[in-house]
Order: structure tokens, then C-alpha cells, then sequence
């Protein structure tokens, strides 16, 4: 750039010579002290400087503004902590004697309460992964149907459930958002149960293979505060349950 600079200012100069009419042999370049020379140079290492400077920041501007332009990625992941309670209802508890097949129990529980919590978060944009614990108590008040005949019943029955579920969300774009989804894991079930005013009847359970299917509706009422209204169909399957008197097992109890 500052060669370029100083041969058009000595083409110039030539051109101001000749149109002044100053003594200037024919063919030959009119004369540039030492001192013109790097006052030139100079000029021309200033232009040039200044100009790369002027196409850098211009530059620079152009990136930012192509960066602000771009939208951000939408949040697709945040922990979310939930609580829940409600009623709960469990079918007839249906059970095998010792599994031979021709000493059935069944037992109608009454309406019950399930209470519980969840830890999830959110791992695509509709989404939603958790793990839940919960836990739910039945009374026994009435009777159990004993073969052919019914006889009194008293006790309750209760179930702990660790469970991991996924929900997927139906945007609505509204503060109203339907869900979806269910989960699987493994349940405790427990007994405490005296069939005809005596001494056996339901005891101790086991572990069991764990289910829920469920639906509901989110309504959000602040920025991280939603009510959540919905219903869960779980439920534990394939419980045997101790004799209370020690001689014996009720088997087979599906809790759902």
C-alpha cells in the first residue's frame, strides 16, 4: 500500500510539472529529495493503517450483528420437584392358600389415600423423566370372602412404590398443558389383616414387579409453581403374603 501510495504521488507531481511548464528534460523524472520520499511513505503507511482498521471494526460489527440475530436453543433439560396426595382405590385383593388351588381369599378394601414425591427432570422439549416414591394405605373393615361363605375381616393393607416414570407434554401454548405417560419399577406390599376374629389372616408381603399407567393436566400459576391435577392406574403384581399365624402363605395377590 505505501509503495503504491508513493508512485502515484510522484506520477502527480510530474503532471503538476509539466502543466506549470517547468524546465523538465524530455523522458525524465522531475527530482524527489530524500525527505519528500519518507514524507510520502508515511502518508501512505497512515492511509493504509487507517483503512485495515476502518474493514477490521466494520468487520467485527458484522459479526456481532450476525450473532445477535441468531435465536437462542430452547431450554430442553431442568430438575423439577413434585409432591402429590389424593385418594386411593383398591379392587378385591384375591388370593391362593398355600397355592393348591381350592382355598381362596378375597378381601374388598375400602377407599384408601396414597401420598408421595418425585424428582424429575426434563431430557427432551416435551419430555419428562422421574424417579417417584410413594405410598399407600388401605383399611380392612368388613369381610372376607372365604371360599363359599364370608367371614369378618379386619386390618389394613398398605404398599410402597419406587418407580421411574416418563410424562410427555401436549403443549398448548396456554398455562394449560395435558400429560401423558406411565412407569415401571418395583413395590413393597405389607399386611396386617385377622380373618374371623382369629389369628390368621394377611401378614408380612414381598417385593413385586411395580406398574402405573396415567394421565392429567399441568396448570401453571406462577413461573415455577404448577398444579397438577391427573389419574394413576398402579399397581403391584405377583404378592404373597405371610399367614399371621405362621402356618401358612396367601399367595398370588395382584394390588391394582
Amino acid at each position: 500500500g505505501a509503495a503504491v501510495t508513493v508512485a502515484k504521488m510522484l506520477r502527480t507531481e510530474r503532471k503538476s510539472l509539466q502543466s506549470n511548464k517547468l524546465p523538465c528534460p524530455r523522458g525524465a523524472l522531475p527530482r524527489i529529495t530524500l525527505r519528500d520520499f519518507y514524507a510520502g511513505l508515511i502518508s501512505g503507511m497512515k492511509k493504509t493503517l487507517f483503512t485495515a482498521c476502518t474493514a477490521a471494526v466494520l468487520s467485527l460489527f458484522a459479526a456481532n450483528a450476525q450473532a445477535a440475530d441468531v435465536p437462542p436453543a430452547p431450554e430442553t433439560s431442568g430438575f423439577y420437584v413434585s409432591l402429590f396426595g389424593g385418594a386411593s382405590f383398591l379392587n378385591n385383593v384375591e388370593t391362593d392358600y398355600n397355592g393348591n388351588g381350592d382355598d381362596q381369599y378375597t378381601v374388598d378394601p375400602k377407599t384408601g389415600y396414597i401420598l408421595g414425591g418425585a424428582i424429575g427432570m426434563r431430557v427432551w422439549d416435551p419430555l419428562r423423566a422421574e424417579v417417584e416414591v410413594s405410598y399407600s394405605r388401605w383399611k380392612i373393615d368388613d369381610e372376607v370372602r372365604h371360599n363359599n361363605h364370608d367371614d369378618a375381616a379386619k386390618g389394613d393393607i398398605e404398599a410402597l412404590y419406587v418407580l421411574g416414570n416418563l410424562w410427555y407434554d401436549i403443549d398448548t401454548g396456554t398455562v394449560f398443558t395435558p400429560y401423558v405417560g406411565g412407569g415401571a419399577g418395583v413395590g413393597f406390599a405389607d399386611a396386617d389383616t385377622k380373618f374371623n376374629n382369629q389369628d390368621y389372616g394377611y401378614g408380612d408381603g414381598n417385593a413385586g414387579f411395580a406398574f402405573q399407567l396415567g394421565v392429567g393436566a399441568k396448570f401453571n400459576l406462577t413461573e415455577n409453581i404448577a398444579l397438577d391435577v391427573g389419574y394413576r392406574f398402579k399397581g403391584i403384581l405377583d404378592v404373597d403374603f405371610d399367614d399371621n399365624d405362621g402356618e401358612g402363605t396367601y399367595e398370588g395377590a395382584d394390588l391394582y
